[in-house]
């Protein structure tokens, strides 16, 4: 018990934000009937409250149906949502995080040393690859290593610069030297992205992109036809005595909003992943099904391409910002299902976010005085870029159009497929993108990888030096209120020079059969309790 409350102070704020309230922002505004929905008491449900008394049955296979697949799924190179969904099936970290409480994985205890640099974990005898070899202390060094080495090109890559060295003392024993003490390290480590590899499988492969599976999870990778299905087998040598109870999941994908929610109304699919928001009412009132969820874990936002004219220009950026009506962005595009983000990129009731708005009501007067001051009295035209396969936000991008005309900024949207926006952000070649970022369990990996220079999510390259010292400052600070100041004196930044508009927090739901059962939603966000799903048949 000692180590584990050693370690939870490392990620005291986390853990005391999400422990509370297990909300990913405010009460969603969800319409229904004309009426705002519910509070958190009200409209969110993350447990299965139909869950059978008795022992979870064994057997079956549980058919998800998602919109997208994933265009990597290398764990320490992915970046899309539905990449997480899949990965933290097949793959395991040192830890695991559930609701902010930091849980033993393939590491069975850990320890810190008194001054905070060394972190030594135990590595449990029972974790096996889906190769069959056993997990060893030089695979987690190899995994570490492997994330932190420029070559692989991990978006994350800058969350792990704090981590000195990492040795395996034996085959069980890993010894963690930190540069600081670090409050974000227990945290980062529970990450998908810290996924722990089979380093067999990886220097013969290559990689693990494609049909490649180099995990220790409770599924394992059976099958894939990119961009079409994904299938999954139980892993039986999985260490969690009796999980996971399914056989295998099998994940299908499908970009048409009616045909996904046909197909759980029909029987099709078992588990629908977050139905489009103007089905959501109407599934909720479907007497065959059950809904979960109602808290928000995607935070949508307007990009900037900083690193090309006139983005580079902190006046025009906040004249775009001043333009910019959330509430009717978020009613437009989400059907009102979510909260309006008026500061940074935290929903306020996150951990370190700005408690108060920045941004109102538009003031188009105000945003058209700074073009003018930026040179540019009569606007400009810009391209904005979507992926043509995801409606809500296209439907942002629409809204954003109609409002930036009003101060002269005239738009052209570029719809393009999920591949081509990924190869085209990551070459700096955009004006503007309609995107967003899912809430990590820590601000640190987020701030981090997205805002910060030589982050591999820092589309167009933006730097604030300040904004810089601020976020590296609160890493390795160990006071929970401290920390917390210094995060929020970063999203004021964020908020009135970087390189986003934040817009909205999306408010999550899944919906499924009658007969699925476990379901415990967690919206840090993870999705590793889908080992603990069954089928009641």
């Amino acid at each position: 018990m000692r180590t584990r409350i050693l370690m939870r102070a490392l990620a005291v704020g986390v853990v005391a934000t999400l422990a509370a309230g297990c909300g990913g922002g405010e009460p969603p505004s969800g319409k229904s009937g004309g009426n705002a929905s519910d509070g958190l008491t009200g409209n969110v449900k993350l447990e299965d409250e139909a869950q059978a008394a008795g022992t979870p049955k064994s057997g079956g296979r549980l058919r998800i149906m998602i919109r997208l697949d994933a265009n990597e799924l290398d764990p320490h190179r992915m970046s899309e949502t539905s990449a997480f969904v899949i990965n933290e099936q097949i793959y395991e970290s040192l830890v695991q995080s559930y609701r902010g409480e930091i849980k033993p994985a393939i590491a069975e205890s850990w320890e810190l040393s008194a001054d905070g640099l060394t972190v030594t974990f135990k590595l449990r005898d029972n974790a096996y690859f889906h190769s069959g070899r056993k997990v060893t202390a030089a695979d987690v060094k190899y995994s570490i290593e492997r994330i932190k080495d420029p070559a692989t090109r991990a978006p994350r890559a800058r969350s792990y610069e704090g981590i000195s060295s990492v040795e395996a003392s034996d085959e069980r024993t890993v010894v963690m030297k930190l540069a600081k003490p670090n409050a974000a390290i227990l945290t980062l480590l529970s990450t998908a992205a810290s996924s722990i590899v089979d380093r067999t499988v990886v220097e013969k492969q290559g990689d693990l992109n494609g049909s490649v599976d180099g995990g220790s999870g409770p599924f394992k990778l059976a099958a894939r036809t990119t961009g079409q299905a994904i299938k999954l087998d139980k892993h039986d040598k999985y260490w969690e005595s009796g999980v996971p109870y399914l056989d295998g999941l099998d994940f299908t994908f499908n970009p048409d909003d009616n045909a996904r929610a046909a197909a759980v109304r029909s029987g099709t699919v078992d588990f629908l992943w977050r139905p489009a928001p103007e089905f959501i009412d109407a599934l909720k009132r479907d007497e065959k099904l059950k809904w979960y969820g109602g808290s928000g874990s995607l935070s949508l936002h307007l990009r900037l391409n900083t690193s090309k004219a006139p983005y580079d220009n902190v006046k025009v950026r906040q004249a775009i910002y001043l333009a910019l009506d959330r509430q009717e962005i978020l009613n437009v595009a989400n059907s009102g299902f979510g909260t309006a983000l008026n500061a940074g990129y935290l929903p306020p009731d996150r951990f370190g976010a700005l408690k108060e708005p920045v941004y109102g009501k538009p003031d188009i007067e105000k945003a058209k005085a700074l073009l003018a001051e930026a040179g540019f009295p009569n606007g400009f035209d810009a391209k904005l870029m979507v992926i043509a396969t995801s409606a809500f936000q296209v439907r942002s991008a629409e809204v954003e159009q109609q409002q930036l005309a009003k101060i002269g900024i005239k738009v052209t949207l570029e719809s393009v497929e999920s591949t081509i926006a990924d190869t085209k952000t990551k070459s700096g070649d955009f004006d503007m993108y309609q995107s967003g970022f899912g809430l990590t369990y820590d601000p640190d990996e987020r701030f981090t990888a997205s805002f910060l220079k030589g982050g591999g999510l820092n589309y167009g390259n933006w730097s604030d030096p300040e904004y810089e010292d601020l976020i590296v400052k609160a890493r390795s600070e160990m006071d929970k209120d401290k920390r917390a100041q210094l995060y929020q004196q970063a999203e004021k930044i964020l908020t009135e020079r970087g390189p986003v508009a934040m817009t909205f927090l999306n408010a999550d739901f899944d919906v499924v059969q009658k007969d699925v059962m476990g379901y415990r939603g967690d919206p840090t966000p993870t999705y590793r309790f889908y080992r603990h799903l069954w089928l009641d048949r």
